[in-house]
């Protein structure tokens, strides 16, 4: 279509010239309209049955903000809500249509309101900042990104290092239906014990609380901090060995001690 003189497909749009019905002053399209925006942070769509469901009873409630890409529509906000209109059956949506910005724009503005909502999976949010910086010539820092966000760069920094995470722990997160707080995975992606690390996101994935999770790797340093002696004596020689308590510590400190008894013993006799 050839466009008026003067006129750019979004003032089209918005007159409703280019399909739509205008209703309160947005529009109603149909949803094969709208294609969905291959850089949004979201990848994995969990708990959609809830949502589903409510779209059969009562419509998607909440406009799905686009803006104009080609003849159609790409998707701001309101991916799951798009996705679940299509599971529904639905036909028609309504949308919010915005003025095309500038891709880096777009992109700071889409992680920022996923990170207000906590709202994409900490791993793909993780990966969502580390793009920032590495391809934002805005942001070129940690201290910068957190400016943009609007968080502390000591959140960032704990965010980043979910990264660090083994790639097959980071999968298991992505796949999970269940929801994954920031804070539980910022708190086992410092443990440095890849078996304990292991073991927390684990339990974390089948529904441990993060209070518990916090409880047993306090538990765990506190192990870590408390130490036992335990000594034998030979004659005038003394044999002792000090380190971590617990039963399997023990075990192995006896077993020095034991190791050390006999050279005294040889060096005794």
């Amino acid at each position: 279509m050839k466009l008026p003189e003067g006129k750019s497909r979004l003032d089209l749009v918005k007159a409703g010239l280019l399909g739509g019905l205008a209703k309160r002053g947005r529009l109603v399209v149909n949803l094969d309209r709208l294609v969905e925006d291959p850089q949004n942070e979201r990848k994995t769509f969990r708990n959609m049955e809830g949502l589903i469901a409510s779209v059969k009873t009562l419509g998607v409630i909440e406009p799905i903000t686009v803006t104009p890409e080609g003849d159609g529509f790409r998707i701001l906000t309101g991916h799951r809500r798009a996705r679940a209109a299509r599971a529904a059956g639905v036909k028609e949506v309504e949308i919010i249509v915005r003025d095309p910005e500038d891709e880096l724009a777009r992109r700071r503005k889409s992680i920022v309101s996923n990170v207000q909502r906590e709202d994409v999976g900490p791993v793909e949010m993780a990966e969502a900042l580390q793009s920032m910086l590495s391809e934002d010539p805005t942001v070129k820092t940690q201290a910068a990104l957190a400016r943009v966000i609007g968080k502390k760069e000591e959140w960032v920094s704990e965010m980043l290092r979910v990264l660090t995470l083994p790639p097959e722990s980071q999968q298991k997160v992505r796949m999970s239906e269940l929801s994954v707080s920031y804070d539980a995975m910022i708190r086992i992606a410092r443990v440095k014990d890849r078996e304990e690390q292991a073991s927390l996101l684990d339990a974390t994935l089948k529904g441990t609380s993060v209070h518990e999770i916090r409880r047993r790797i306090l538990e765990r340093k506190e192990q870590g901090r408390a130490t036992e002696r335990i000594a034998e004596h030979v004659g005038n020689y003394t044999a002792s060995v000090q380190g971590p308590s617990g039963r399997g510590a023990n075990d192995k400190m006896r077993a020095a001690v034991e190791s050390l008894l006999k050279k005294l013993k040889l060096n005794h006799s």
